[in-house]
C-alpha cells in the first residue's frame, strides 16, 4: 500500500511539471512588438539591457526610453502600450502561468494604452502613477506624469474617461478629442500629499479644465491607425497568398511544410549555440517524419548518431524519403 501511494504521488507530481511546463509554452505576452531608437529594459536579475523585437517580458520589468525612443508592447490579442520618448514604464508583476500584467506604472514621460475590441477583457489592469489611478478603460488613450512639474493629464484620442487625482473625490468627464490634467504641488521638490487614515494619500493641487486636442494631433493619431489597419491587411494579405500557393504546389503538410510522401530531418533539443549540426553527443536526437495523406507527420524515427551526422541539420530539412 505504501508503495502504492508513492507511485501515485510520483504521478501526481510529474502530472503538475507538465502542465506547468506546458503553459509555460504557450505564453505570448507581454510582447515587444516594436521599437527603435535606444529602449532598456531590466528583469528581475537587475540587468539592464537592450530590448529585442519579439521578446516576451517575464516575472517583472522597467522599461527606459531615451529622448528619440519608442517600444510597443502588446498584453495580449487587443490591449496594448506604447511608450514615448524620455519616458519610465515599471511592470512589477507579470504572472509566471498567463503572461498576465495586472498592474503598470507610469513612473514619468507619456505613455499610449489602446484597447480595441468589444469582448471584455479576461483580466482588469490598473494603470498608476504618482498622480492618478485608473482600470484601463477601452479606447485610445496617452496618459502622462512629469514628477518634476507635479503635473499629470490625459489626451484622449478615441473613447471616454473620468479623470482624477489619486483617490481625489473630484473628476472630470473626458471624451474623444479632449484633454485634461491636474496640477499638483511640490515642497521640497517632491509631490506634495494630504495623508489620510489607514495611510490614504491624496495629491495636492486641483484638476485643470477640459479643453479640446491640437487638431494635428488628432490627425496624427488617425494617420497612425490608419496605418496600423493597411499593415494588418497586408500581412493577412500575404498570408492568404502563402497558402493558397502552397495548395498549388501541393504542400499539405505544415511546420515544416511538405508534400505528400515528402520526409523531413528534423533536430530535437539542440543546443542554442550550434548553428552548424545536429548535436546529437549533447543530447540532441535527429528524427525522420512523413507527410502522409492527411497532412500529418507520422511515421517518426529516431536515426542513429551516425545517419543523424549526415541526414539532419539545426533547421528542418525536407526532401523526398529515403526509404
Amino acid at each position: 500500500m505504501f508503495a502504492k501511494s508513492l507511485k501515485v504521488k510520483g504521478l501526481l507530481s510529474l502530472l503538475v511539471i507538465m502542465v506547468a511546463f506546458n503553459a509555460h509554452a504557450v505564453v505570448k505576452y507581454p510582447l515587444v512588438k516594436e521599437w527603435y531608437g535606444q529602449v532598456w529594459v531590466t528583469g528581475k536579475d537587475g540587468k539592464r539591457l537592450q530590448v529585442r523585437n519579439k521578446q516576451i517580458l517575464r516575472e517583472k520589468a522597467l522599461l527606459e526610453t531615451s529622448l528619440s525612443g519608442q517600444v510597443k508592447v502588446q498584453l495580449d490579442e487587443n490591449r496594448m502600450v506604447t511608450l514615448m520618448g524620455d519616458s519610465v514604464l515599471s511592470i512589477p508583476i507579470i504572472s509566471w502561468e498567463e503572461g498576465d500584467a495586472p498592474v503598470l506604472i507610469l513612473k514619468s514621460g507619456e505613455m499610449q494604452w489602446t484597447q480595441r475590441g468589444k469582448e471584455k477583457p479576461r483580466y482588469n489592469i490598473a494603470l498608476r502613477s504618482d498622480l492618478f489611478e485608473f482600470i484601463a478603460p477601452p479606447g485610445d488613450f496617452i496618459f502622462s506624469i512629469y514628477p518634476t512639474k507635479a503635473f499629470a493629464g490625459v489626451k484622449v484620442l478615441e473613447g471616454t474617461i473620468e479623470f482624477s487625482a489619486l483617490n481625489g473625490e473630484e473628476s472630470v468627464t473626458v471624451k474623444t478629442g479632449q484633454q485634461a490634467g491636474f496640477q499638483g504641488v511640490l515642497e521640497g521638490g517632491e509631490i506634495s500629499y494630504d495623508v489620510l487614515l489607514k495611510g490614504k494619500k491624496i495629491p495636492k493641487g486641483q484638476l485643470t479644465s477640459v479643453t479640446s486636442l491640437d487638431a494635428k494631433e488628432l490627425s496624427r493619431a488617425a494617420d497612425e491607425e490608419k496605418k496600423r489597419r493597411q499593415d494588418i491587411a497586408k500581412k493577412q494579405a500575404r498570408a492568404r497568398e502563402a497558402i493558397a500557393k502552397a495548395k498549388r504546389e501541393g504542400v499539405i503538410c505544415s511546420a515544416p511544410p511538405a508534400k505528400f510522401n515528402e520526409c523531413a530531418w528534423i533536430c530535437l533539443n539542440n543546443p542554442k549555440s550550434e548553428k552548424k549540426a545536429c548535436a546529437v553527443d549533447a543530447g540532441a536526437s535527429c528524427v525522420r517524419r512523413r507527410c502522409n495523406a492527411n497532412g500529418e507527420w507520422a511515421e517518426e524515427t529516431v536515426l542513429s548518431a551516425e545517419k543523424s551526422s549526415t541526414s539532419c541539420r539545426p533547421q528542418p530539412r525536407v526532401a523526398p524519403c529515403d526509404y
